[in-house]
């Protein structure tokens, strides 16, 4: 177990928002219970998780300095175009991140060359590396603790280098892509499968460590005496023993969604117990869903109110593209139907070659077949399923105190190293 410190040592937190920042959560209040010096970096839309959990979220306009002019102009001309109210906690935190992260870019590759890579490449060009010195100059950090993202993430991991301070990178998924890549001095990995998959890619067995992910955790404080999910079904006028799919869309309409709603034109005409509800995503047009709903007819309906995990819980199948939808969907036992424009597994960040608890299509008849072969489980395969992959996801809610204590084992080792 991890043991509280009498002298207080800094933890700094580096993130951005999504699931990124829900994995952090709650190893930060866990371990600012045990008495560290909790601070956070909250990039994007972090900054509202985390104030929404009780945290107080640094911000780069708490990096930015009045001599900062060019990076000034820059942020307030890039903020015209990419500032979204509704995604960061203000204007000015979208001027300061812009604005220093493409002054930084114009540092590293020069005034021409920084404007091609961003045009090609928009945010994911940056590398803010400078902006994070600073952080880590005001901060003096005796740890870091980030996930796997490019940007300031990854610019962390760098400036923690540099400055002999211990990293601990925590990955989501399963670390297929190159923006996967954490180059930190401890990994933590959801699941065993990540290990090996990222030896591969050139880390170090020995710091990887099997956690699992917090952000899945909470498959595990549904109780059944607690559940909506019956009452949600009878709300939406779908009968027990009708088989009902949650379909989660995708932000923007493409190739992908016209194979789902295709298949599901086919399937609905053949099984009259079938339904679907009807998820656009939180930052689609709803118009879009309102169009499928349209072709599937009567038996499809809009969902998008409803709190996501009593969804997926009333639903008996999930279908989607790449998505931890999808796991979540598993995790609760849920049969899940994914769809993708190619076979190319590692552009999912999920391994379902490995799996039986999904299937996998690209084209409508695969599709169709997929979808029609989707039946009512009962209660108990249900729960079997889930606990099946539960357990090889580590998901047993213990996930943010075994990351939390690599932290610890991060900092110990770096004030054994320091004796030495």
């Amino acid at each position: 177990m991890t043991l509280r410190n009498i002298k207080q040592q800094c933890v700094l937190a580096v993130c951005y928002g999504g699931g990124h920042v829900l994995m952090l959560i709650p190893v930060l209040k866990h371990l600012k219970s045990l008495g560290y010096d909790v601070h956070v970096l909250g990039l994007t839309t972090a900054a509202a998780s985390l104030r929404k959990a009780g945290l107080t979220p640094i911000g780069f306009k708490e990096l930015i300095q009045p001599e900062d002019s060019r990076a000034i102009e820059h942020g307030i001309r890039l903020a015209e175009e990419m500032h979204k109210d509704s995604k960061v906690q203000s204007l000015e935190e979208s001027i300061a991140y812009l604005g220093l992260s493409y002054a930084d870019l114009e540092d590293q590759l020069g005034v021409v060359e920084a404007k091609k890579e961003f045009t090609q490449k928009g945010r994911q060009a940056f590398l803010p590396l400078a902006p994070i010195r600073r952080l880590f100059d005001r901060m003096q950090p005796d740890v870091l603790l980030t996930t796997n993202s490019p940007r300031a993430e990854l610019a962390s991991i760098r400036v923690a280098a540099e400055l002999g301070v211990p990293s601990v990178g925590v990955l989501d998924l399963f670390g297929f892509g190159a923006y996967n890549d954490i180059p930190a001095d401890y990994v933590c990995v959801p699941f065993k499968q990540a290990v090996s998959i990222l030896v591969d890619r050139g880390l170090n067995p020995d710091d990887i460590i099997v956690t699992g992910n917090p952000n899945f955790d909470w498959v595990n404080k549904i109780s059944s005496a607690e559940s909506q999910a019956a009452s949600w079904r009878i709300q939406h006028h779908v009968k027990p023993d009708e088989m009902l799919a949650l379909y989660a869309m995708k932000p923007i309409w493409d190739e992908i969604e016209e194979t789902i709603v295709q298949s599901l034109e086919q399937v609905l005409t053949n099984k009259p117990s079938f339904k679907i509800a009807v998820r656009p995503h939180p930052n689609s047009d709803h118009q879009i869903a309102e169009r499928v709903i349209t072709r599937l007819g009567n038996r499809a309906f809009l969902n998008q109110n409803t709190p996501l995990p009593v969804a997926v819980e009333a639903s008996d199948a999930l279908i989607t593209h790449k998505s931890t939808v999808a796991v979540e969907a598993a995790l609760l036992g849920r049969q899940v139907a994914l769809f993708h424009s190619n076979r190319d597994y590692t552009t999912h960040a999920i391994p379902l070659n490995l799996y039986n608890w999904s299937t996998f299509s690209i084209t409508v008849d695969e599709g169709i077949e997929a979808l029609s072969k989707l039946k009512k489980d009962s209660i108990e395969t249900q729960n079997q399923r889930g606990a099946d992959v539960r357990k090889a996801w580590n998901c047993d809610g213990q996930s943010h105190i075994r990351i939390a204590d690599v932290v610890v084992q991060a900092l110990q080792s770096s004030k054994l190293s320091r004796v030495v």
